[in-house]
């Protein structure tokens, strides 16, 4: 028996990269889709009358549409924090279902935080393997 672990294999190797490449590109549309939420839920928190339901119906299928990215990374990656993501995600559409979309700053940017931490570690791995 030997303390050393055993050697990485090309296709543990690839299989690291194919979900690096993954998780970072996931990470790149969940994000800009948490910051186009952020900005839209900004323009109809000052919004009156009916502009501000249109704006309150738009603002809640950008939501669904990153909440789906969400998921779609978590099953496409393995990672459970997208999980954790989505229900961030979530919780803003319960702000945004109460008619308060200026609440939805909190959770989202927690969701972003998630985001981004998983697109550095992806990227991290990328840049590891000359292909960052």
């Amino acid at each position: 028996m030997t303390d050393h672990e055993p050697l990485e294999t090309d296709d543990d190797c690839r299989t690291d990269v194919r979900q690096a490449v993954s998780a970072y590109t996931q990470s790149e549309k969940v994000k800009s889709g948490l910051i186009w939420i952020c900005q839209v839920a900004d323009q109809v928190a000052a919004m009156d009358g009916p502009g501000r339901q249109q704006g309150l119906s738009l603002l809640k299928t950008l939501a669904h549409m990153v909440a789906d990215e969400s998921d779609l990374a978590g099953r496409i990656t393995g990672d459970r924090r997208w999980q954790e993501i989505g229900k961030k995600i979530n919780m803003a559409l319960v702000m945004i279902n109460s008619g308060v979309p200026q609440e939805t700053a909190f959770h989202l940017t927690q969701a972003l935080t998630r985001v981004t931490r998983i697109g550095g570690q992806a990227a991290s791995v990328l840049r590891e393997n000359g292909l960052f």
